[in-house]
């Protein structure tokens, strides 16, 4: 993932409640998935394991953050393996060995959790993280953002 597409995912990652947060996290191994199919398809292998790695890593993160009292998480945890024996077995075989299977369930995930995230009115999970606003002005061929906050609690509050 190149450094612009890191800034945009960190500036969504800021102003996002739980529910966004795991939209989120779909987003992320949506796109190191392509990324992986891409390497594989150019035969740069060493690119696409680390597409794949990417997204394993972000996949255990929505595994290790379920919480088994509710039934869900069992079936969301039944899909994550699968998810994971398929970005596994790529990896291994340094090839495309079920990423299509493997996106198809990721996304069909991302579209419920994105449907209900807007009843989601937790609030923002990062606090004192700076707004940022688009459209306010343009400069020549490009949107500028603009950050209306003077910066002063920005961070950790100690």
């Amino acid at each position: 993932m190149d450094k612009s597409r890191q800034k945009d995912f960190a500036r969504r990652i800021a102003q996002a409640n739980k529910t966004e947060l795991v939209v989120i996290t779909y987003d992320i191994i949506l796109e190191e998935t392509d990324n992986a199919k891409a390497a594989l398809a150019a035969g740069d292998t060493g690119e696409a394991r680390t597409a794949l790695k990417s997204a394993q890593k972000f996949l255990g993160e929505l595994m290790s953050v379920l919480d088994y009292k509710y039934a869900l998480s069992k079936r969301l945890l039944n899909l994550y393996e699968y998810v994971q024996r398929m970005l596994v077995a790529s990896d291994i075989a340094g090839e495309d060995r079920g990423l299509d299977g493997a996106k198809n369930v990721i996304a069909g995930l991302r579209r419920a959790f994105a449907e209900i995230a807007p009843q989601d009115e937790s609030g923002a999970v990062m606090e004192n993280s700076q707004n940022v606003y688009a459209g306010l002005t343009y400069g020549r061929g490009s949107l500028n953002e603009t950050n209306l906050s003077d910066g002063s609690n920005r961070g950790f509050l100690a």
